[in-house]
């Protein structure tokens, strides 16, 4: 299990570098946030060391439906007098700023996440 767990991490970390370099769709960012949602659901279930735990909850999470809502008068008017840059763009383009700091955190915490599995 524990290589399992380390592999995941370090998995996640590599397909949110292919979706950040790929200017990735909804429907690919959709996926990689579901694996987001599961992985660190699984690590809050199964990590009991509080130093660990506290910074495995700061990872984001990412919800495509909240950053639609979130998008401001600017960018409807922007998105509206644009020939080429939709909403949906704009809206992906947040999504992949949230996966950055997402690929960021695992990375950062992968040291960690290894020692206490391979104790």
């Amino acid at each position: 299990m524990n290589r399992n767990i380390i592999r995941q991490v370090i998995d996640i970390q590599s397909q949110a570098e292919r979706l950040i370099s790929q200017n990735a769709e909804e429907t690919d960012i959709e996926l990689f946030s579901q694996y987001n949602r599961e992985l660190k659901s699984f690590l809050i279930s199964n990590i009991k060391d509080e130093f660990v735990l506290n910074y495995i909850k700061e990872i984001p999470d990412l919800n495509m439906m909240d950053l639609e809502s979130e998008s401001g008068f600017f960018e409807r008017l922007i998105a509206l007098f644009s020939n080429g840059y939709s909403s949906d763009r704009m809206k992906n383009d947040r999504a992949l700023d949230i996966i950055r700091e997402i690929k960021n955190k695992y990375a950062s915490s992968e040291f960690m996440i290894k020692n206490y599995f391979n104790e």
